[in-house]
């Protein structure tokens, strides 16, 4: 269901995948992520033109599937952070096959994506970008953490952040490009913030504290991948904690599988970065 959270700022949060935004100004729209599903992608794209008649920018907070698959849906060019260009340039047709097949229980979906094109960032920025447009002030900015490219929308007078996946809200946080230490950094960084709506990567609309269990997550992933490191096990072995951390958070029936390979990525990006600190033995 579509939500204005403060004048003519709207989200949507109900789609399969990440949150979706949309910011209007007096000249046009900016359109934050667009969804995975392509009947979803067009839903959001009729959406926001029964809004405004203008899409100025499409802005991707990360070049993950679940914010990138609708580009296509909008006459507008795509902006993100220069790393997302870098991961999204190599993008070919297995990467929509691969998109295909997380849905292969699901049919009726997959058919879906047999036209699907990936459209790729036509604007980078690498720190932070402000952009005065149409009487609003629009910062968008890096944040990392999540991934290299990670980064968000900040509206400095309705004090609303879009965080990407910077944070997510109930669920299993996808650690498999992350650089942890960064991650908590930032986030000790966000509840240090006054923000008065925090618009997550996922999950319901929420405070700054909000952030904490997903502190709390990849300080447990730290915790448990480095005892297993010290104790030398190797990757392989260190597959234990994804037992550990499955409860973590609540998933939803049939999807336990994808949560166990999103926690196995995240296994394997950690104990990397313990090899790194520790040193191999």
């Amino acid at each position: 269901m579509l939500q204005e959270i403060a004048d003519r700022v709207f989200i949507e949060l109900d789609y399969e995948g990440a949150n979706v935004g949309c910011i209007l100004t007096d000249v046009g729209a900016i359109v934050i992520d667009t969804p995975i599903v392509p009947e979803d992608a067009r839903h959001w794209a009729k959406t926001v033109a029964s809004l405004t008649n203008k899409v100025l920018y499409v802005f991707n907070t990360d070049h993950h599937r679940s914010h990138v698959m609708g580009n296509q849906y909008f006459d507008a060019p795509v902006m993100a952070h220069e790393a997302a260009w870098k991961e999204m340039a190599n993008y070919k047709d297995t990467f929509i096959e691969r998109t295909k097949n997380i849905f292969k229980k699901r049919p009726e979906i997959q058919k879906q994506f047999d036209t699907t094109r990936i459209i790729k960032p036509e604007l980078c920025f690498t720190g932070k970008l402000v952009m005065q447009r149409g009487g609003r002030e629009i910062h968008f900015i890096h944040l990392g953490g999540h991934t290299p490219a990670t980064s968000g929308i900040y509206l400095p007078v309705e004090r609303i952040l879009f965080t990407g996946d910077l944070v997510v809200v109930d669920e299993h946080p996808a650690l498999g490009q992350c650089d942890s230490e960064d991650w908590l950094t930032k986030l000790r960084w966000l509840r240090r913030q006054k923000y008065a709506q925090v618009v997550p990567g996922h999950g319901p609309l929420c405070n700054v504290e909000a952030s904490e269990p997903v502190s709390e997550y990849i300080r447990a992933m730290r915790s448990k991948v480095r005892s297993q490191y010290k104790a030398g096990r190797t990757k392989a072995e260190a597959a234990v904690v994804i037992s550990q951390m499955l409860e973590f958070f609540p998933y939803r029936a049939g999807e336990k599988s994808i949560i166990e390979k999103r926690i196995r990525a995240g296994v394997s990006r950690v104990y990397d970065e313990m090899k790194t600190l520790y040193g191999a033995d």
